[in-house]
């Protein structure tokens, strides 16, 4: 099979994994398979495959997603209760911002076997059991939800997350084998934290064995907005070092290519576990294993071929792993260098390694980039120059930390003297992950703006004078790249802007200031479901700074963002409704770490309560609800922080996800809610009383709301209820400013 049909049939079935469907496809796919071995014409034969093989992909994921749902362990999540099990500890705790969390395989429930994965949460990462321990424990169980983490979780194989009722007990200690990962892991933890500072000592570490434990939050944002992250995602080069070594290793002590092929495979199996199995590494150690094969076999071994079989490979084994970015990203950024790589390579007029490390990070860059472009935060235009810095810096401490690690195995001290050798190294990293963290990214709207289709003329008019039209895309990502050291926009009048950060709210409101020539006062509500993304959007505006960060209530979509954003922005204050979150049902832990993260910045934490108010620029900001009492209950949407902003321009409702309850209490006094653009509550659910929006009178209404939610969101009710109104939605304008001011209508697209 040619490497292109290969390739058809790998995206076929990873097509079918992300369209899971009845179990009975799969049995039709096997069936149009076989018959695609009696067609002659061999494009009707390859055209018949490729829809058997999509339809077996469908059909196998189905039944894996039904199966999440069903069996005890999915009985216990849907009746309550709590039940006694045991488990076998899958994954190493991983720090979260409410916490730590792990995952078990639960074995048994209540001595029925179950054979499901499920979520435990602790407080610290150092007091989750170690990994390949079997334990015992009795909990609760609640389903996993849809939306936000709880999407990973579901990517994950997860079928619930466990609330232990008492101790998590551990009954047989893990096998010998992952014991031994365990050693090696500390002790180049160890060596790394000995001389280093703190961001380099984790850095170094998960270089070597992708343990990034201890990378700072800010860091981490930085590395991950300038597309840095896979630096620490162990993969090719990694598998490759370890494939030498072993071969290496083998043929000194006299072993034949067979004795050196198994040596090989044994040492890739081990260092897979020794990483953790991240989709990237098991990417890498699949295609080398396969190269292994073909060498034993005496075939050849065409690159292309070997990551195409490589990721359908994998697929077969986990159709859960087409959904997952970092296997996504993984297998395009492989495919980009190993096709697009040389082929730029050639055609750079710089030293044969300069121009091979461009081409295959420029290659690398081109084969994520129809990912990044649709996801929400774009294709950051600084990760090409901070890889270009970066990726050299990396392999130097790669070296240095690889050395490190074998000499700690033995003494750890020594280890450290090595591994301090890094320091510049990774310090050089670190300066490319917080330089370029701000680039702007580029968006599918800027493949048709005006400046795109300039440099696309400017590109065929000059595609006989290379150096012409390389300067002129060298230009134009050079002026794109300095853009986040700019001011932001100026602020001449009361504006909102909706962040498109999916099925969630954040939005930004921006007042002039009082004396000209000051900055302009700025508010952020809410941060939406994303971890990262509320805060990767400010930055590229240019934010840095804002007067206020509002909480409206305390549930993940609105939440889950804001830890990030407290970490990265200064803010002048925290303001939260009059209730501590353990007081309201159903509180997001992100919530909870929320007001941590502001009190460990120093970031007042204000409550705020209905009749209360205050100063945002030129504007006043009313507080209509909740009222201090309690008299709402403890359900969090009608608790939410119901905000009233009002300036010389006009007057603007922020409403977070308030209900019924809450809305009949403010419709007490409908000459407060008078206002010219409104914030629609709860994403457009119909969950508002009559009367509300006509009592409001807003000619402008702004909904955060995500494409294709499962919620229905916004309800055809709640349209009709504003058919005066012209209408923002962010999942279909995507992040959108308003200028609020009577009688104005239309918003401007956000950068």
């Amino acid at each position: 099979m040619t490497a292109a049909a290969l390739w058809l049939v790998t995206a076929a079935f990873w097509a079918g994994c992300l369209l899971p469907g009845d179990w009975r496809l799969a049995v039709a796919g096997c069936v149009a398979a076989a018959a695609a071995g009696v067609v002659r014409a061999a494009p009707a034969r390859l055209s018949v495959l490729v829809a058997g093989v999509a339809l077996i992909a469908s059909g196998v994921t189905g039944a894996r997603v039904m199966l999440l749902s069903s069996g005890p362990l999915a009985e216990l999540a849907s009746r309550g209760g709590v039940g006694a099990m045991e488990a076998f500890v899958a994954t190493d705790a991983r720090p979260s911002d409410a916490g730590a969390w792990y995952l078990v395989r639960v074995t048994q429930v209540d001595g029925m076997p179950v054979g499901r994965r499920a979520l435990l949460r602790v407080a610290h990462t150092e007091d989750a059991p170690p990994l390949g321990a079997t334990v015992r424990f009795s909990a609760s169980a609640q389903p996993v939800e849809e939306g936000g983490f709880d999407d990973h979780l579901r990517r994950l194989h997860v079928a619930a997350v466990l609330t232990p009722a008492g101790d998590v007990a551990v009954v047989r200690p893990p096998p010998s084998p992952l014991v031994a990962t365990n050693t090696v892991r500390e002790r180049v933890r160890a060596a790394a934290w000995a001389r280093l500072p703190a961001d380099q000592a984790a850095l170094l570490s998960g270089l070597v064995t992708g343990d990034t434990l201890g990378l700072s939050e800010a860091a981490e944002d930085h590395m991950l907005a300038s597309g840095l992250t896979h630096l620490v995602a162990v993969s090719g080069s990694n598998v490759a070092l370890v494939l030498a070594g072993a071969i290496g290793a083998a043929a000194t002590v006299g072993l034949g290519a067979r004795g050196r092929r198994r040596v090989a495979v044994a040492a890739l199996v081990w260092f897979a576990v020794l990483v953790r199995g991240e989709p990237s590494v098991l990417r890498a150690t699949v295609m080398a294993l396969l190269v292994l094969a073909a060498q034993a076999s005496g075939r050849g071994r065409d690159s292309r071929h070997v990551l195409g079989a490589a990721a359908l490979l994998l697929l077969v084994v986990d159709p859960f792993l087409a959904a997952q970015l970092g296997f996504v990203l993984s297998v395009l950024a492989t495919a980009g260098v190993l096709v697009a790589g040389p082929v730029i390579a050639q055609r750079v007029p710089l030293p044969k390694p300069v121009a091979t490390l461009v081409g295959a990070t420029v290659g690398a860059q081109l084969g994520v980039a129809p990912v990044l472009i649709a996801t929400e935060g774009g294709l950051p235009l600084g990760a090409l120059p901070a890889n270009l810095v970066a990726v050299p810096a990396a392999a130097a401490a790669s070296a240095v930390g690889v050395v490190a690690a074998v000499v700690a195995q033995v003494w750890v001290p020594a280890g450290g003297v090595i591994a301090a050798l890094a320091r510049p190294a990774t310090a050089t990293v670190l300066w490319a992950g917080t330089t370029f963290a701000d680039a702007p990214a580029l968006t599918p709207g800027m493949l048709i703006s005006p400046a795109a289709v300039a440099l696309a003329v400017v590109v065929v008019l000059q595609r006989r004078r290379r150096f012409a039209a390389a300067g002129s895309v060298a230009l134009v990502a050079l002026v794109a790249t300095c853009g986040p050291w700019a001011r932001p926009p100026a602020v001449d009048q009361l504006q909102v802007t909706a962040l498109s950060v999916g099925q969630g709210d954040a939005l930004l409101v921006e007042v002039p200031a009082v004396q000209p020539g000051d900055a302009p006062a700025r508010m952020l509500v809410d941060g939406g479901p994303d971890q990262q993304l509320a805060a990767t959007l400010l930055r590229r505006r240019g934010i840095r700074y804002l007067d206020a960060v509002a909480v409206s209530h305390p549930h993940a979509d609105h939440t889950d963002g804001l830890p990030a954003v407290l970490s990265r922005i200064p803010a002048g204050a925290l303001l939260v409704g009059p209730d501590p979150p353990r007081d309201l049902d159903g509180v997001a832990a992100s919530a909870t770490a929320t007001e941590a993260v502001a009190v460990q910045r120093g970031v007042p934490v204000v409550r705020l309560s209905a009749g209360q108010q205050f100063v945002l620029g030129s504007a006043v900001v009313q507080v209509l609800s909740p009222p201090a009492d309690g008299t709402l209950g403890r359900e969090p949407n009608d608790n939410s922080l119901v905000l009233r902003v009002v300036s010389p321009d006009g007057a603007l409702l922020l409403t977070g996800d308030a209900e019924e309850g809450a809305q009949r209490r403010l419709l007490a006094r409908p000459d407060l809610l008078r206002a010219d653009t409104i914030k629609v509550p709860h994403h457009g659910g119909n969950t508002n009383t009559t009367g509300f929006f006509d009592a409001v009178g807003a000619h402008t209404a702004v909904i955060g709301v995500g494409a294709d939610n499962g919620y229905g969101h916004p309800h055809p009710d709640v349209l009709d209820a504003l058919a005066g109104a012209t209408i923002v939605r962010t999942d279909t304008d995507g992040t959108v400013t308003v200028p609020v001011s009577a009688g104005a209508s239309a918003g401007s697209p956000g950068p």
